[in-house]
């Protein structure tokens, strides 16, 4: 694939994830995308079949994009250091990605009415929960979670449905203060607590 034609084709899954988590899938059309992209309905759809595939590349993209920028950061030397990373992970995502977050809960909407979104966003969700749990793995293996490599697969999933749930959280109440020292340390009681073996 030629830099200008992936250029291009990330582009239009850009402005096509704000759209979406502006409008709503209902509410989005082709149309719609490719004037906030600044290209032709053509253009879109030599690209994408349909709206629908458009809109599981979009989620596929954003979700990686995701896992890219913000969950290799959630390392660190203490359980004390992995659960402030995670903190800071999060509300980095909150700060660098406000779009995705109400792309992703319009896509869980989605996915209730399309089988091709509902199977991408397990698909997505997968690979994020994944990339989760090989940070714990890699914490255990080098001795600084003392907890049962057996569990880290839940405790990824675990762990990726208390940032969802933040997220949610943020949407409903976008006033909220994201430096809030109080609501965090709530938050940093309840990981290390969680990172804590039993």
């Amino acid at each position: 694939m030629s830099e200008t034609k992936e250029q291009k084709i990330n582009e239009i899954l850009n402005n096509a994830m704000q759209v979406l988590a502006k409008n709503g899938y209902e509410n989005t059309t082709i149309a719609s995308i490719a004037a906030a992209a600044g290209v032709s309905r053509g253009i879109i759809h030599y690209y994408f079949s349909n709206k629908e595939d458009l809109v599981s590349k979009v989620l596929a993209y954003s979700s990686e994009k995701i896992i890219q920028s913000t969950i290799k950061d959630i390392r660190g030397n203490t359980e004390e250091e992995i659960a402030d990373n995670i903190i800071n992970d999060c509300i980095h995502s909150f700060r660098e990605y406000p779009e995705f977050y109400g792309f992703l809960f319009e896509m869980w909407c989605a996915s209730r009415r399309s089988d091709k979104i509902k199977n991408e966003l397990i698909i997505c969700s997968d690979k994020v929960a994944h990339s989760i749990k090989k940070v714990l793995d890699e914490a255990v293996q080098n001795e600084l979670l003392k907890i049962d490599d057996e569990n880290t697969e839940e405790m990824a999933k675990v762990l990726l449905a208390l940032f969802n749930g933040i997220a949610f959280e943020k949407l409903m109440h976008s006033s909220k203060d994201l430096d809030s020292r109080k609501y965090w340390i709530q938050v940093r009681n309840i990981i290390s607590l969680f990172l804590k073996p039993l």
